[in-house]
């Protein structure tokens, strides 16, 4: 009986830990996107446009960040540090 209590916890913890990942990988490409547009666009209000999604996105990763770190999910220093790779 302990040992599937035990099993249980074990598997909602790994599914917060994929729902995380998931969402942070979901989230991260979005950013690698906005990011990439910048390259591609020259009109003054898409620019403006860009950087207030950028700026939404980066906000909803250290929202997403916080509540991991509620629920006791371990970020890893390399993870984050993509987000700031570009």
């Amino acid at each position: 009986m302990k040992l599937l209590e035990k099993m249980t916890k074990k598997d909602g913890a790994d599914k917060r830990r994929e729902t995380f990942a998931q969402r942070c990988s979901a989230l991260t490409s979005r950013l690698s996107d906005i990011r990439a547009n910048f390259d591609n666009v020259i009109d003054p209000h898409a620019i403006d446009a860009l950087i207030y999604e950028e700026n939404a996105v980066l906000v909803r990763l250290e929202q997403l960040y916080r509540e991991a770190r509620a629920e006791g999910i371990s970020v890893e220093p390399h993870e984050r540090g993509k987000i700031d790779e570009f």
